[in-house]
This record gives C-alpha cells, structure tokens and sequence, in this order.
C-alpha cells in the first residue's frame, strides 16, 4: 500500500528486482510505504546510497528514524515487526527451505537475469557499452543451468514451499519480468514446470500488481 505520507520510505526502484522483492512483501502485508527513486549507476545518487549503505546497493528501508539494507535483510525485518501475511512457513524443515530458494534467487537467479537486461536495456542510457558477450554466455550457458533447476525443484507443484505462497515463490518469480522486458522468455518446451509456474504466478494479485506497477516505470525510466 503506498503512500505520500507515510515515514516508511523504500530507496530504490521497483524496476530493480531485490527492490520490488520488498515492495512486493510490504504491499502483502498492507504496509503503507512511499518509494524513493534511487539509482546506484548515477552519481548523485551513488553518493547518497554510500551514505546510507556502505555497499551503495538497493533496496534501502527506513522506518522512521531506523534503517537498513539488503532485500533479505529487510524481508525478515518486516515479519518480525508485521508478522501477519507470514512470508515463511511454519516448520523449521520449511523455513529453512523457503531461505534457501531465497537465497538462490538473490545469488544466481537475479545477478544473472539483470547481466542480460542491464546490457540489453540500460547500459547505453548509463554510457556504458553493452557487454554482449556476457549477455550471450548468461544466455546460453548461466541461465539454463538456473531454469533446469528450478524447473526440476518446482515440478508440478503450485508453490515452493510447504504447498503454500511464502517469499521463495516472491524471490523466484518476481526477476523474470526484467527477462521478460528485455526479449527474453523460459522456453515452456524446455522447461515446462518452471513455465507453467511463472504463468500462475503472473496471476497472482500481489505479484500481478507489482508487475504492472514496474512496467508503470520502465516506459518511464527508457522514455529518459
């Protein structure tokens, strides 16, 4: 639930996946937030993030006068305060995997989808030159590698974890729009189970909002 008076305030943009990751948990949690548009490759805005994380990187929470990075750091931040709309399952077996998926996603999944739509997208906007080698080799070697596994890992099942949504399913699926809006997309022939998976998971409300809310800022963001 965002908002323009709230003193919760997400750094960042939604474009960026570890960014909507946490909006996407705060929206579920009916959370009001207002996002502050930061972006790590400009400088004035490098230079602000320094001075709030040491790592210059998105997503910065502040909650009042409190504040801190890393999306998983903040994810577990906001169950432990709003723990209603529980993001991680019950049982230590189930949580446990719910953070790993987590942390998959954050490690391999993500780093790899923005190597293709940063190079493919934005880098030229940054005047930068586009790495299309690296582009080709997340292509064809990174990312088949990470679909065959999560393709395996999510079988027919509708979520990850413990037949229920929790934040593997967010840190999963959330990435693939970026894939997605730069011509790229899960062959369902190769990968059926992971296809089908994002497919239901494009339809759900908290998912589907936030898709629409960064395709919203991506016509914004490549108009610039």
């Amino acid at each position: 639930m965002i908002s323009t008076t709230t003193s919760r305030i997400l750094y960042g943009s939604i474009v960026s996946p570890y960014v909507r990751k946490v909006a996407t948990v705060l929206d579920l949690k009916n959370i009001a937030y207002k996002i502050e548009v930061m972006i790590p490759f400009l400088e004035k805005d490098k230079q602000k993030l320094l001075q709030m994380n040491p790592l210059g990187k998105v997503p910065i929470y502040q909650d009042g006068s409190f504040m801190l990075s890393d999306s998983s750091v903040i994810c577990a931040y906001l169950e432990k305060k709003y723990p209603v709309s529980s993001i991680y399952p019950t049982s230590a077996e189930n949580y446990a995997n719910c953070l790993w998926y987590e942390e998959y996603a954050d490690s391999q999944l993500i780093p790899t989808i923005l190597t293709v739509a940063f190079n493919i997208l934005f880098a030229a906007k940054f005047n930068l030159v586009p790495d299309m080698d690296a582009v080709k080799y997340a292509l064809e070697n990174k990312l088949p590698q990470v679909f065959t596994y999560l393709d395996r890992e999510i079988g027919n099942k509708k979520y990850f974890v413990d037949n229920c949504f929790s934040l593997a399913d967010i840190s999963v699926s959330v990435p693939f729009l970026n894939l997605e809006i730069a011509g790229h997309r899960v062959d369902p022939q190769k990968w059926n189970n992971l296809s089908r998976y994002l497919n239901e998971m494009s339809n759900e409300p908290i998912i589907a909002k936030a898709n629409i809310l960064t395709r919203e800022r991506f016509k914004v963001t490549s108009t610039k």
